[in-house]
């Protein structure tokens, strides 16, 4: 079932404004898929999204190993990170949500990242900062990574965010 692994999430600021945010593994992950994810499998996901006001904080960018490929070669689209040769003709993530589910309005916003490495610190601070604007500003915010487990759990753990249950 799409979205997978979908966590909700409490942070508490230093000035002690509360913000509530959710993590989940990348779209067609609910089938352990390692191929190509239809684009039929990618609107189910986005259709499970928590809302309203969505805004995906997406962490997806390279994967694992000396070659580093796009975690993007799964879709019919393309991430931030992609060379041109990766991308070729095949729009960006924001670019097919406003095609195929501009009712929605989600907003994307890309931090890549590399699958089983560490974030660095400053990556962490800049992404903590959009978090925490974008829920002050009513957005419901999914921050995504392949599994929606490691990276986004760094995140986590730098915010110091505690578990919803």
């Amino acid at each position: 079932m799409e979205p997978y692994n979908v966590k909700k999430w409490k942070t508490v600021s230093s000035q002690g404004d509360i913000a509530y945010f959710y993590t989940c593994a990348r779209p067609g992950r609910s089938g352990g898929s390692k191929g190509h994810v239809s684009d039929q499998i990618v609107s189910a996901w986005v259709e499970g999204l928590p809302g309203p006001n969505t805004a995906i904080v997406s962490l997806l960018g390279r994967k694992q190993g000396s070659k580093g490929s796009s975690e993007f070669t799964y879709y019919s689209f393309s991430g931030g990170v992609d060379t041109s040769l990766e991308q070729g003709t095949k729009p960006t993530f924001a670019k097919w949500l406003d095609t195929f589910h501009a009712e929605h309005r989600i907003l994307v916003r890309e931090y890549p990242t590399y699958d089983y490495r560490p974030i660095p610190h400053e990556r962490l601070a800049a992404i903590e900062a959009e978090v925490r604007h974008l829920t002050s500003i009513g957005r419901t915010v999914v921050i995504v990574d392949s599994g929606g487990e490691s990276r986004t759990g760094k995140v986590c753990r730098h915010m110091k965010a505690d578990l919803v249950i």
